[in-house]
């Protein structure tokens, strides 16, 4: 979605350079693995080629969920923390 300008304005995207070593990484390492791992088991370029596509999508879906997993446990451990409970009756 295009974000609305005032006149003489203009928008500013940072990307470090940290991001941008980790997408050439993902890229070039898993492309590259892919291509090899799926031209040697199944013999064919066509899928080698296919192989070297999906490889760095299914690394950045593994990288998504294992960030999503550990958010998700560190708002659960946060949250039980500042539990209340109830006196142990011992």
């Amino acid at each position: 979605m295009p974000i609305k300008k005032e006149k003489d304005e203009f928008v500013v995207y940072v990307i470090t350079l940290s991001n941008v070593k980790r997408y050439m990484s993902i890229e070039f390492i898993g492309g590259s693995c892919g291509y090899i791992i799926a031209q040697k088991a199944l013999q064919s370029d066509l899928l080698g080629m296919i192989g070297s596509i999906i490889a760095p999508m299914a690394i950045r879906r593994v990288l998504q969920w294992q960030q999503l997993k550990t958010e998700r446990h560190a708002h659960l451990d946060l949250r039980s923390l500042f539990k209340a409970r109830a006196p142990n009756p011992a």
